[in-house]
Formats: C-alpha cells, sequence, structure tokens
C-alpha cells in the first residue's frame, strides 16, 4: 500500500456496527430487516459464529460488510424491492440458483436481482461486502441505457465482463464507501448523494451482465400503464385510489395491479407512496425550517403516521428528513 493510501485509510472511521450477535436466530431476524427474510444454517462450529453487520448510505444504496465468523448457509426469500451486488472481501461466497452454481473469490462480485431464487453458502471465514441498491433505482438506471426496455432487468451471475468493466465498479463503490465513512461531501449533500446513488445504479447497470429474457418482447410499460402512470405523477397529491387509477387507464383493477407488478415491480399504490415519498424529498430540500415542520410536510402528500415516513425516508434517503430539512 503507498503512502498516501495508508494515511487514508487510518484516517477512514470504521463504519457503524448494525448487528452483532452470536445467536443465529436473532441474526436470521435483524439481517433479515436489511435484505428479506432468511434461514440461517450454521454449517461450521458453532461456538465460533457471531454475525457482525456495519452499514453506511449513500442516499438510497446501503453499503453492507457481512461476516459470521464460520461457515453458514443461507437460505432466503425472494429480495422483493433491492437488487444486491456482493463482493468477498476475504474467504469464499458460493451462490447456487436452480441448475446455476458459483463461488466468489476476494475482488470478485455478483449481482442478484429481485427475480431469483439463490441460495448462499459462506466459506473460510467470508467477509462480505454488499451494496443494496433499490430496484426501481435498477429499472431506471436500465432503461435510460436501453437495457431494460423490452424486458424485466435481470442479472446473469457473471461477473463483470472485462478487467476494466470489474475495475470501473470497484472504484464506484469504493468511493462511496469511503465518502459515506467519512460524512464527505457526497453524503452530506442531498443532491450530491443523489447522483452518487443514480451513478451506482448506471454502474452496474455498464458493468455487470444483463440476462435475454426469451419470449418476453413486450414493451415495459403498456399504453394502458402508463397512463396510469402519469396520473399519477401528474397529480400525487390527490386522492387516487386503485378504482379511479384503473379507470384512467382503462382497464380492470386486477389488470391494472398485474400490470404494475409486471412491468414496474411494485404495486400501483406502492409506486404512488414512493412518488409522494419523492416530492415530500424535494420539498425537504427547498423549505426554510423557521417556516415549516416535517410533520406538516408528510401530512400535506398523504403520510400520516410520522414515525413510517421518517422509517420509510431514511430507508430510501439514508438519512433522517428532520436532517434533510435542517440542511
Amino acid at each position: 500500500m503507498s503512502g498516501k493510501r495508508a494515511e487514508l485509510a487510518m484516517r477512514t472511521p470504521p463504519p457503524p456496527v448494525l448487528v452483532d450477535t452470536a445467536d443465529p436466530v436473532e441474526a436470521a431476524e435483524l439481517l433479515g430487516s436489511s435484505y428479506c427474510p432468511h434461514r440461517v444454517h450454521v454449517e461450521g462450529s458453532s461456538r465460533d459464529f457471531r454475525a457482525i453487520q456495519t452499514e453506511v448510505t449513500v442516499s438510497d444504496v446501503a453499503i453492507h460488510t457481512l461476516r459470521y465468523g464460520t461457515d453458514v448457509r443461507i437460505d432466503p426469500d425472494p429480495l422483493g424491492a433491492w437488487v444486491l451486488v456482493s463482493t468477498p472481501m476475504r474467504g469464499r461466497l458460493t451462490i447456487r440458483s436452480g441448475a446455476e452454481s458459483r463461488t466468489l473469490g476476494p475482488g470478485e462480485s455478483v449481482a442478484i436481482d429481485s427475480y431469483r431464487a439463490f441460495e448462499l453458502t459462506w466459506r473460510q471465514n467470508c467477509q462480505l461486502r454488499t451494496l443494496r441498491l433499490p430496484l426501481t433505482s435498477v429499472v431506471e438506471a436500465a432503461q435510460l441505457a436501453g437495457a431494460g426496455t423490452t424486458r424485466p432487468v435481470r442479472f446473469g451471475l457473471g461477473d463483470p465482463a472485462t478487467t476494466a468493466s470489474a475495475r470501473s465498479w470497484q472504484s464506484v463503490v469504493a468511493l462511496a464507501e469511503r465518502d459515506a465513512r467519512m460524512a464527505g461531501e457526497l453524503s452530506r449533500s442531498p443532491l450530491l448523494s443523489e447522483q452518487m446513488s443514480r451513478m451506482i445504479a448506471t454502474t452496474l447497470v455498464a458493468t455487470h451482465p444483463l440476462l435475454a429474457i426469451p419470449g418476453d418482447d413486450r414493451p415495459a410499460v403498456p399504453r394502458q400503464i402508463r397512463k396510469a402512470v402519469e396520473l399519477i405523477e401528474r397529480s400525487p397529491d390527490e386522492d387516487l385510489t386503485v378504482t379511479r387509477l384503473a379507470v384512467a387507464a382503462g382497464v380492470g383493477v386486477r389488470a391494472l395491479q398485474q400490470g404494475f407488478r409486471q412491468h414496474l415491480q411494485m404495486s400501483p399504490t406502492e409506486y404512488l407512496r414512493q412518488t409522494r415519498l419523492e416530492r415530500a424529498h424535494h420539498q425537504l430540500l427547498r423549505e426554510n425550517p423557521s417556516t415549516v415542520t416535517v410533520a406538516e410536510i408528510a401530512h400535506s402528500w398523504g403520510f400520516g403516521n410520522l414515525g413510517r415516513f421518517s422509517q420509510m425516508y431514511r430507508g430510501r434517503y439514508g438519512r433522517l428528513p428532520s436532517q434533510t430539512l435542517r440542511d
């Protein structure tokens, strides 16, 4: 390590510890809130088991490190709203999905999308760095890149195709993690952190292998679904029930719900909620804290429970709404 890099490493504070437990059941419960419900099967020494997870955030992207202290097998439910990108920092990680299997060593990465059923096995005291991105951000990045306009966004289990692609991904991750750990400009500024979040999603799509889905060549957002989306984007402050959205789209309620889940990976209600959360975020950026409160902004966008609003906001933007308003 060069002198400058060593000095930087010494000055970079360690990331905050989110989970620290020697109980596999408690570990599964606590870690499930970060990813998805799952089961932890200890296959090594149970005496050595100790789950330690750290977390830093850049806008709506979470960067975790996780180790278990012994060999384990993780049996997860579907990821749902997330895309994960995992890289062993040491040890070995094996991912199995159907007939596919791949073992990763230090520096190798794999993207796991919300459509994939999978199982993870940790070996040789594996320590994993995982980026958790909202599926919606990845879908948007793929559509902007022209990669996700005709089919769902699916990732293969392969590493980035070239050394240059792998290096680009690692560089973006290192920049984001270092800045977040040092509370630098990217993480302190909501606007810069949002740009960094988009850069992470765009770099993921550009560097990791996307799958073609045979026989699925329909438009990602059919005209009827676009009508409902346009109504939500145009008037998110109105009382937009699923029935009203279905009438505007010219389809039945069930068809609308199926269309949203198939093409946007969420329900109409969730899309409306996310749109309102985004509008509240932009208002928090603009407003003066001496003239308006977080509660007033939350209520104006239909969030009646301030605690839940704060939890959703922090989950997406990596900070409390009060911090955004104050800054």
